[in-house]
């Protein structure tokens, strides 16, 4: 028989006939990557041919049993049935995908054509009186109803007034605190009541509408809020696309300019314990570097209040309460400070320049710089503010007073119109993430409630009771602690199976133990309130917040960031985690 013959039968014969097979034959046969071959099988027989040109040519045979056997393994399964699904999932989200498009915000906006409302629309820097003026008209104008982006901010609203003579009503996530006969309703922005009709709403903090987590409800609460008259404070940088959203309901509005009501100036360099004062508030970025910052003010003479995100809110309250009774002197915060805590510091000042994201370590932006410098000055307590900065003076120099650049989309939610439909929620959820951005207009990221999706995998009825697991998903969560995930998971699996939600048992020995049985707490208060349980909780979240209070009172010392080779107290601002000597050591 000719070689060419010889060949074309070597071409077409049975796989199941041949004993050995090449790299292609294998990958084309049953699935299996070529990089798992290789890493199941690193030494496969060479077989040299000459080929038409008389060239010497080189061909890798694997023994086909052993092919055979590598199939079953289950990391080769597990990875062919991963590609497979990937595969099918890609069609489908391509299916969901069409759907979404016929949910354009449009709706909204369609819906707001409908209301009689003008728009009041407060445009000015931190500290430029625009709240204070907004607030002031809804007094005059019952019943009202502040809509801010914080609980604390909710709660001073509250405090203010009531302390003026006018009953006001407090709702957040957290907690309720019904006034008799109140007239105004204080409350975080997600829980805005769009049944009731307003004589006044105030809209606080409106630039976050471009949020990707949460911008979708200053969307709908300027879109949907029904109140005669709209004040709607923000940034310069969202003056621009506010108005042209406005002016596409068809509504009258009007624009009031805010100038900063006391000077601010960029101070320069702090060099260290001798250029502090009383007063002034030290900026870190982290609750590590909060902490540590505010355990070398103790031992150098300053007692300092804290203010980080994970301190819970009656536990910052307290710390703010400490800081203007005259308790403590400085303040030493996270950028939580930017955003509605009315302190009087004359001076800011930046201990750090970058900040971690969740995703990266990055430069603060010149937005952050301005809303955080801003705080500096309190109009009626102070002449003037000043920015200073421990570390990078010229970056902190630069962005303080620059411009920011104006807002461009704001944040659309999720459709939870299409929980009724019959594709799987993990697909409907992927398939709204890679939605491509439509002009003006970004969608909500639901990458948290992925990841709590997640973490639910394996329980019995997810897809029986999607409105129900949608609810629980999105409840907030920190995904980055473990901890708190898997106490999440505890009671959502109680919650679907009909069980009892357990209590939280994370212990309160310590600052850190403290914050996590707090945040437990309130997840399972958040989760409780989606089925319509009440949380007879606030007692214990006060204990733990009076726990906190009396743990911050103690002996910081073990807070303070040594380092790591000899243990030396490490400066305020440090950006590593070595001191001099040991970092150029070689």
């Amino acid at each position: 028989m000719s070689s060419k013959k010889r060949r074309h039968k070597n071409n077409n014969e049975n796989i199941d006939a041949i004993e050995t097979m090449t790299l292609s034959q294998i990958t084309e046969t049953y699935g299996i990557p070529r990089k798992m071959v290789r890493r199941f099988f690193p030494n496969p027989k060479l077989k040299h041919y000459r080929d038409r040109s008389g060239k010497m040519r080189t061909v890798e045979l694997w023994p086909k049993n052993k092919v055979l056997k590598a199939v079953n393994y289950k990391a080769v399964k597990d990875y062919i049935d991963k590609k497979k699904q990937e595969e099918e999932d890609r069609l489908i989200i391509d299916e969901i995908m069409t759907i979404y498009e016929q949910y354009s915000p449009e709706v909204y906006i369609e819906q707001a054509r409908k209301l009689r409302r003008t728009f009041v629309l407060h445009v000015g820097p931190t500290n430029s009186g625009k709240t204070y003026d907004a607030i002031q008209d809804m007094k005059k104008n019952t019943p009202g109803t502040y809509l801010g982006p914080l609980r604390l901010l909710a709660l001073e609203m509250y405090d203010k007034i009531n302390a003026s003579g006018i009953p006001c009503s407090m709702v957040t996530g957290e907690e309720s605190l019904i006034t008799e006969n109140a007239e105004i309703i204080s409350s975080t922005i997600e829980l805005c009541d769009f049944r009731k009709h307003f004589k006044t709403a105030v809209i606080d903090e409106a630039q976050l509408i471009a949020d990707p987590f949460r911008g979708a409800a200053w969307l709908k609460a300027i879109c949907l809020v029904d109140a005669d008259v709209v004040h709607v404070c923000m940034a310069p940088e969202a003056e621009k696309y506010i108005e042209k959203l406005v002016k596409s309901f068809g509504a009258t509005y009007g624009i009031v300019r805010h100038e900063r009501l006391s000077p601010l100036y960029f101070g320069g360099i702090c060099s260290g314990y001798e250029d502090l004062r009383p007063g002034d508030a030290l900026i870190c970025f982290s609750r590590k570097s909060v902490l540590s910052t505010a355990a070398l003010l103790e031992k150098n003479g300053f007692k300092a209040s804290v203010i980080y995100g994970a301190l819970p809110p009656e536990a910052r309250r307290n710390e703010v309460s400490k800081y203007l009774n005259g308790e403590t002197n400085m303040v030493v915060a996270t950028d939580a400070i930017g955003l509605g805590i009315s302190l009087p510091i004359k001076r800011i000042i930046f201990t750090e320049i970058e900040k971690f994201d969740g995703r990266q370590f990055r430069t603060l932006t010149t937005a952050e710089v301005n809303q955080i410098g801003g705080r500096a000055g309190r109009y009626g307590l102070n002449e003037y503010g000043e920015v200073l900065s421990m570390i990078d003076v010229p970056v902190i120099d630069a962005k303080l007073g620059g411009t920011v650049r104006s807002i461009k989309a704001a944040c659309i939610a999720f459709p939870r119109e299409v929980l009724n439909t019959e594709y799987p929620l993990r697909l409907l959820l992927k398939a709204w993430q890679k939605m491509n951005r439509e002009e003006g207009f970004v969608r909500e990221n639901v990458q948290e409630a992925e990841v709590l999706l997640k973490s639910l995998k394996g329980v019995d009825g997810l897809e029986n009771n999607r409105e129900l697991v949608y609810d629980l998903i999105t409840c907030p969560v920190d995904t980055k602690t473990n901890e708190l995930v898997e106490y999440f998971v505890k009671c959502a699996k109680a919650i679907l199976t009909g069980k009892m939600v357990p209590l939280p048992s994370f212990g309160t020995d310590t600052l850190r133990e403290c914050e996590l049985e707090y945040k437990a707490y309130d997840i399972r208060h958040q989760l409780l309130r989606r089925i319509g349980v009440q949380d007879n909780s606030m007692r214990k979240r006060q204990e733990i917040c009076d726990r906190i209070s009396e743990l911050m009172l103690q002996d910081k010392d073990e807070y303070i960031r040594r380092c790591k080779v000899c243990g030396k107290e490490l400066p305020i601002g440090s950006m590593f985690d070595y001191c001099e000597d040991c970092f150029f050591i070689e």
